[in-house]
């Protein structure tokens, strides 16, 4: 018994990366392909992509009890290629230097966030819950600098981006323990909802982080 569960737990991981992954190339596909289709002048045809990504979370959050495994995948597939398009602007405002150096920092930081999580006895609750509290910061910061724009400002929402998901890396790899854990007791087609999840947990921490490491590059 205790071995299938640890079999189930690091199967459970392993689809969770994989997933995730996958939805980072397919936001990258849809990104890169945009930023040929596309010009300046979409940027209602992005809007319309935001907001229906904002959608597809609430309705993934709401039903992914119902729906099956691979609807749920589906769903999030769908949304990584969404917000691949509305990410379109980076490949026209960056290099493709630019964004790949960006890209790299931003796996190496993930991963050693994400291996902080996997590997210490420490619960890191309270640094998840210290990170959604830098994120909220980080709204109002940012709101706050369209109307003020301050010197200096968009560097430190920048380094405390970074901060903020770094920790939410770090406190939602540690989670998947705790998911699987509720989802093994039942059964494997909510063991395969909760992979889902958790996978656009860990998309959304990477692509903000990457965002927010972005922020600190400017081409010349």
């Amino acid at each position: 018994m205790e071995r299938s569960f640890a079999q189930s737990q690091i199967n459970f991981i392993n689809k969770t990366l994989l997933n995730m992954a996958v939805g980072l190339f397919i936001t990258f596909l849809a990104a890169y392909g945009s930023s040929y289709l596309i010009g300046y002048t979409s940027y209602g045809l992005i809007l319309i992509a935001a907001v229906a990504e904002i959608a597809i979370v609430l309705y993934l959050s709401a039903r992914i009890n119902k729906l099956s495994p691979s609807a749920a995948r589906g769903w999030f597939f769908l949304y990584a290629a969404l917000n691949g398009f509305t990410l379109s602007i980076i490949f026209m405002a960056y290099s493709i230097n630019t964004i790949s150096v960006v890209f790299l920092l931003t796996a190496l930081m993930f991963l050693s966030s994400a291996m902080i999580g996997m590997n210490t006895k420490k619960d890191l609750t309270a640094l998840g819950q210290f990170a959604m509290m830098l994120v909220i910061g980080l709204i109002l910061a940012t709101i706050m600098q369209l109307f003020l724009h301050l010197s200096g400002l968009n560097f430190m929402i920048s380094i405390i981006g970074i901060i903020a998901f770094c920790g939410l890396t770090a406190y939602d790899m540690q989670k998947i323990k705790r998911f699987h854990m509720e989802a093994y007791s039942h059964g494997e087609v909510e063991v395969s909802r909760f992979v889902i999840i958790m996978a656009l947990q860990l998309y959304l921490d990477f692509i903000n982080l990457f965002l927010y490491v972005l922020r600190l590059f400017k081409d010349n």
